[in-house]
């Protein structure tokens, strides 16, 4: 009874009520005004012809534009105006100037890429991912990084926490999710101390990431401990365009000498000291070299668009040199590109794969061209194997997860689901060659709408420790009937509508 309180009480149910409300209010308004008055019928059916012709034209994922004209087709009036409210992915020509403006203040203060890093790749067309990436981010390929995998919370936490009493200068922290109870709790001792002793201290965490985990405005009693503190877009009451863009990403960055990344939030459920979903399953990696510039720039260029500071990127370069272990690249991606950098980063690691492809993912709802992709290498020979969680933590988003396995399973690829629990693992691994592992799930919304980063490890010793932890994520998972088919007629009508609208949602 407890919990139902609490949740009726909630930041996060107060605001859906709102919402809905809201909802319910405008399609009373516009079906009111178009059944009424002949002039705001007009009014509606140009105003849907103007939003079709728009959404026709804007350069924008297919999928995602075929289920706007369906909406706007069927319900004529309303479908437009919901568009203009919150079917517009566009982040505004405001906050595009901003974050624009600290990408062009940081470019000249970047790492300077070297051709030579790339021609140590010894794929060529691993050399040309590597080029996209560099071409559309300015992220370049670094040596002299080396990199640390973590496949469980505990020893993640444990090196973090030994890792933060060593700071000397800064540590920056953005996470998508920040919840308070043990794991926060022993960071932020650490944290505030540090602040004492005069270290710039930052924290961004994702307002609805953390919504339900952490108080309202809790930025505010992080700054009272000496700490810089934003919360990312923060949730208003009303219907939102921007609410969308969330900030997905995972960086935590110390003295720029070392980074942490990966799946992990900072929340006790990641590090499994409490049982939601049975068994979480993630991972994290450590970063030291050249490669964390990379990272610590993404977290001042985003810190620095929200808060309108402007700094001097410099002051924030490693201090430390270590020794290469192969090339490594991290990047950002975001709802401010016209394309998903990070979808193409994965395509191509599909389309390159000669031998073998395994894939980690808390969600599969690719789009058109990733499923076409991985039929096309699995049908030519590819090992392709995918790994989804048995038990979720959204449970309609399972049902679409499990919609995708019929068309990808009747072209041979092999899709494992892990017994223990819940997999929120993302990685991509090809042939012993190269990995990508990151914050970057397999779905519409980090490919489109979230802030996301993925770091690609080419020739590292980090794949091995990769594909280690994948093949144990597979030994511990039950392989899915090839032929696999959903019989519940009520199961396949859900999965099918909510499949439909699944990249407008």
């Amino acid at each position: 009874m407890g919990k139902i309180l609490r949740f009726l009480t909630s930041r996060l149910f107060i605001t859906i009520i709102l919402f809905c409300l809201e909802l319910i209010l405008l399609v009373n308004l516009v079906m009111v005004w178009s059944t009424y008055s002949s002039r705001f019928s007009i009014f509606f059916k140009l105003l849907s012809i103007v939003v079709s012709l728009l959404i026709m034209t804007r350069n924008e994922n297919a999928a995602y534009k075929l289920v706007w004209m369906l909406i706007v087709s069927v319900f004529p009036s309303f479908g437009a105006v919901l568009y203009l409210l919150c079917g517009n992915k566009r982040i505004g020509h405001r906050a595009m100037k901003k974050i624009e403006k600290y990408e062009r203040s940081h470019k000249r203060a970047k790492i300077n890429h070297d051709v030579k890093i790339i021609s140590k790749i010894g794929d060529e067309n691993l050399r040309k991912l590597s080029r996209y990436i560099l071409n559309r981010t300015e992220s370049a390929p670094c040596e002299n990084s080396r990199g640390k995998y973590f496949d469980n919370g505990d020893e993640f936490l444990t090196d973090l926490l030994s890792e933060l009493e060593k700071a000397k200068r800064f540590i920056f922290i953005e996470y998508f999710i920040i919840a308070e109870g043990k794991v926060w709790e022993k960071i932020l001792s650490i944290l505030e101390r540090k602040a004492g002793e005069g270290l710039d201290i930052r924290v961004m965490y994702d307002d609805v990431g953390s919504i339900n985990a952490l108080p309202y405005k809790y930025y505010r009693q992080l700054r009272k401990k000496g700490i810089k503190a934003i919360a990312f877009n923060p949730v208003k009451w009303h219907f939102n365009p921007r609410l969308n863009f969330r900030d997905h990403r995972k960086i935590l960055s110390i003295d720029g000498n070392v980074c942490y990344t990966g799946g992990l939030n900072l929340a006790d459920e990641y590090m499994n000291k409490e049982i939601r979903f049975g068994y979480w399953k993630d991972n994290a990696i450590k970063l030291e070299g050249d490669v964390v510039f990379s990272m610590t720039t993404m977290f001042i260029e985003l810190w620095d668009a929200v808060t309108d500071e402007e700094e001097d990127i410099n002051l924030f370069r490693p201090t430390r040199r270590v020794a290469s272990d192969g090339v490594m690249q991290a990047f950002g991606s975001g709802p401010y590109y016209n394309d998903s950098i990070g979808e193409n980063a994965y395509l191509a690691l599909v389309n390159n794969a000669k031998k073998y492809l395994y894939i980690t993912t808390p969600y599969l709802i690719p789009d058109d061209a990733m499923i076409l992709a991985l039929r096309s290498a699995s049908e030519s020979g590819v090992d392709v194997r995918i790994v989804t969680p048995r038990y979720p933590d959204k449970k309609q988003v399972f049902e679409v997860t499990r919609s995708n396995y019929e068309k990808l399973l009747d072209a041979g690829v092999r899709i494992y689901e892990y017994l223990p629990g819940f997999v929120h693992t993302k990685m991509f691994l090809s042939d012993d060659e190269v990995a990508i592992v990151g914050t970057t799930n397999l779905d519409y919304r980090s490919f489109f709408l979230h802030f996301e980063l993925s770091v690609v490890f080419y020739s590292s010793s980090i794949i091995r420790e990769v594909k280690d932890d994948m093949i144990k994520i597979m030994d511990f998972g039950e392989e899915v009937n090839g032929k696999f088919k959903e019989r519940n007629p009520i199961k396949r009508c859900f999965r099918f509508f909510y499949g439909l609208f699944s990249p407008a949602l």
